[in-house]
């Protein structure tokens, strides 16, 4: 068998498109990295990054096809490939296909699968399925592997998966509790082993535009808090995260339509609902300093989610040796942070005052604490990569 060597992750949004280029033969170097934004609107632009050589320019994409004809061609003419038969395969960081785990190769079969999951994953599959249609159809030699986010979290016990509903609707329909972010948390979970190698309980805390919590127990997930669909479990940046689901006719009543209320808990709830300033954090952080207190109220709300899952977390794996913040939020909001971990000092949570502002890889508590706290950059990409070249060489 060819040895696989060039695999370039893809990680898409509506209208964006990131990638990174992986060597395999050369001790997992990136190669280039960038995105490409504002797919299908105007004012497109794209940055690729090729060691320390960045190109930067306008560009029209129709779609993400066009996008990845792009990228290929700038990476040809820098010189990082000589054209697509150097690059083995796509390695997509996708989303939801239901109770389907591990690494899998694209095919119409994959596609018509993840199809049947649009509604629970509405804003993230229907632009990886297009995707990969657009690549079997303009480049069908090239091999496509989808790792799903929900892989990560095959591990957890049967009895923590599943709502109280009819039987049926699980067996039939899919739906049970998923979790989602798994390349994210797995990242965490490996890094903690070599960080922390007594931390057998570990929480990995993923916070960002989209944020979940994820309970790891001896390197496997063992709780999640996100559900069937991405939108559950902590609020998002503009999302609703849990939500009592018999408010709905009411709100239909209201808005008029179950389209309108969907709307309203996807696009204009969570950080921006809550805050009615922002879906950004900073923003929000920003006016409840300026004494804004529903801005104040949905920063209080979050850290409090954030405490109580933690809190239940520690309680399913009885005990508690390591938190992990991870993502934008947690990576860089050291308030949101710190208003979380004080509320844990009856864990033994103990603080490091000097370290607390890190956004760098490094641990925030004290020599003594008996829970270890580590803030860390994630690297989803990678994740996907390894397991896409672990696929494709069996």
């Amino acid at each position: 068998m060819k040895e696989i060597r060039n695999v370039i992750v893809l990680n898409l949004g509506s209208t964006s498109f990131k990638f990174k280029l992986f060597d395999f033969a050369n001790n997992e170097k990136v190669l280039a990295t960038g995105e490409i934004e504002n797919i299908g609107t105007a004012g497109g632009a794209y940055s690729i990054s090729t060691g320390d050589n960045t190109v930067k320019g306008a560009c029209d994409c129709k779609v993400h096809g066009d996008a990845f004809a792009l990228l290929m061609d700038a990476l040809t003419e820098a010189g990082i490939v000589k054209g697509l038969d150097e690059l083995d395969a796509v390695g997509y960081k996708a989303v939801h296909c239901g109770a389907l785990k591990g690494a899998q190769l694209v095919t119409d079969e994959l596609i018509a699968k993840q199809e049947k999951f649009v509604s629970f994953a509405p804003a993230h599959n229907p632009i990886y399925i297009n995707m990969m249609k657009q690549v079997s159809e303009r480049w069908p030699e090239l091999k496509q592997v989808a790792y799903f986010e929900t892989s990560f979290h095959a591990t957890i016990p049967d009895e923590r998966v599943t709502y109280g509903v009819p039987t049926e609707w699980k067996d039939e329909m899919g739906i049970r509790r998923y979790g989602f972010h798994g390349s994210s948390h797995s990242y965490i979970g490996m890094t903690m082993k070599e960080l922390e190698p007594a931390a057998t309980k570990v929480v990995s805390v993923h916070l960002g535009g989209s944020s979940s919590i994820c309970a790891i127990k001896d390197g496997e997930s063992v709780a999640s808090s996100m559900g069937a669909t991405p939108q559950s479990g902590l609020f998002h940046n503009n999302r609703v995260g849990d939500f009592d689901v018999f408010c709905i006719p009411e709100l239909v009543n209201k808005y008029g339509s179950l389209d309108a209320v969907m709307k309203k808990l996807s696009k204009e709830s969570g950080f921006l609902g809550v805050s009615g300033v922002s879906n950004d954090l900073r923003d929000v952080i920003a006016a409840a300093e300026d004494g804004n207190k529903n801005a104040q109220l949905a920063i209080d709300a979050f850290v409090d989610n954030i405490v109580g899952y933690i809190g239940m977390f520690s309680a399913y794996m009885e005990g508690l040796d390591a938190i992990a913040f991870t993502g934008g939020i947690g990576q860089h909001s050291h308030k949101v942070r710190t208003a979380v971990l004080k509320r844990l000092a009856w864990l033994g949570v103990e603080l490091n005052d000097a370290e607390l502002e890190r956004s760098s890889d490094g641990k925030i508590t004290a020599d003594g604490s008996k829970v270890a706290v580590y803030v860390l950059k994630t690297n989803e990409e990678l994740m996907v990569a390894r397991k896409t070249v672990e696929f494709l060489s069996k």
